[in-house]
């Protein structure tokens, strides 16, 4: 299990580079600071408000995710529109980081000072930096979108879906146990040093679970052309091609699937779940599968609250990472809602108490310390497998993928 902990920790740790490095499922920039509760959704509610914090990157050369600040702030909208927290408003302060550990520290201390209940995360890369100081003011750092260790194991972390890990294992354990697939090549972003433990790991578990055909191919995420890859990655037909980039580079890639006429099924992690991705296969998008944390909200349907993150994002917004932000902030909403003191204090320890909690767009939490074992703060480690239909993402299984039995045959 320790060697389990150092392959997934690498792969954290790598994707991110990745995601961080060069690109971002938005590029529109945008800025960020006090919000203030819609004024027709907090009319008929009293009392002094009660605080989240939200931080998330925006307008960096790192990547820019505003999208996830305005799914937050759609969501206390929602939340206050319906009663808020026991007739008091909930207000969202926000801050946008750069990318940079400094940055990340900087909104931290910001942000302690507002004396939130919690702070919420959209997608932030240097939050690893950030999470003493949220230890220190005993403020519960809660998060739908993990992209570091930090999120990942801190005791005042509770990622509520498992982020990037979760859904590698998601996906393994869908081709394995479901499809019994025999060849599966990885297409991954090269960074040398840096992925060569979670390369093997998952080359571990696909052969012991009888892929007899594993074949590994890396290419820089900036590289000029990506057919030459994506060429080596469909040589031999392989029965699925697992994809491990970030959005920009995995619609280059996806456009490059469908020019050569790529027949194997193409499997996405989560920060790939965006519209632009499958847009850009320009109508090949039969045998794309992306894995999310989150069901698919549609283009009509689903409960009141799908609807409301729909009437509230543009349709190219509406990812994975902003669904996560919008869900985090009404689940906090409802745990606050049963606590006679709402607190920072009273949330840490709602939040670890819970058991099979209804999650907004997401499978029930459970936030023990042990559905990934290695990465305590993670209470959710199912995922949903995604196609693109009608303009739309779209349900592929009705089921949740869970591979975190899978954990054991890392080493």
């Amino acid at each position: 299990m320790r060697q389990a902990s150092r392959v997934l920790l690498s792969f954290s740790v790598a994707l991110t580079v990745a995601l961080a490095g060069v690109g971002c499922t938005s590029q529109r920039g945008g800025s960020s600071g006090d919000a203030t509760p819609d004024s027709a959704a907090t009319s008929h509610l009293t009392g002094p408000p009660l605080t989240l914090g939200f931080v998330t990157v925006e307008g960096s050369t790192l990547g820019s995710y505003p999208e996830t600040r305005v799914a937050a702030q759609a969501a206390v909208n929602r939340a206050n529109s319906v009663g808020g927290v026991g007739g008091r408003p909930l207000r969202l302060v926000t801050c946008a980081t750069d990318g940079s550990p400094e940055s990340s520290q900087n909104c931290a201390n910001r942000l302690v000072a507002e004396k939130p209940v919690a702070v919420v995360g959209g997608v932030d890369f240097g939050t690893q930096a950030a999470m003493p100081i949220y230890e220190s003011a005993h403020i519960p750092y809660v998060t739908g979108s993990p992209q570091l260790s930090g999120e990942l194991d801190s005791k005042n972390a509770f990622a509520l879906s498992g982020g990037s890990v979760a859904e590698l294992l998601g996906i393994t354990n869908y081709l394995t146990a479901t499809k019994h697939i025999h060849s599966a090549h990885a297409l991954y972003v090269d960074l040398p040093g840096l992925l060569t433990a979670a390369i093997q790991g998952s080359q571990n578990i696909l052969r012991k679970k009888g892929v007899s055909d594993v074949k590994l191919i890396a290419e820089k995420a900036d590289a000029a052309d990506f057919a030459p890859a994506v060429t080596q990655a469909a040589a031999g037909n392989p029965d699925a091609i697992i994809v491990v980039f970030q959005a920009a580079a995995c619609a280059r890639i996806v456009q490059a699937a469908a020019a050569l006429n790529v027949r194997s099924d193409i499997y996405l992690i989560g920060s790939c779940a965006t519209p632009a991705v499958p847009q850009a296969a320009a109508g090949r998008t039969d045998n794309l599968y992306f894995a999310s944390s989150y069901l698919p909200v549609g283009t009509t349907g689903g409960d009141a609250d799908t609807a409301a993150f729909r009437a509230a994002l543009k349709p190219n917004d509406r990812t994975s990472a902003s669904q996560g932000a919008f869900s985090t902030v009404l689940d906090l909403r409802a745990l606050l809602a049963r606590l006679p003191q709402p607190t920072a204090d009273t949330l840490t320890t709602a939040l670890r108490a819970t058991h099979d909690e209804p999650n907004v767009m997401a499978h029930p939490y459970t936030c023990d310390g042990k559905q990934l074992s290695i990465f305590p703060a993670v209470c959710n480690s199912a995922v949903r497998l995604l196609q693109w239909r009608g303009g739309a993402f779209a349900d592929v299984t009705g089921t949740w993928q869970d591979g975190r039995d899978l954990l054991g045959l890392i080493g």
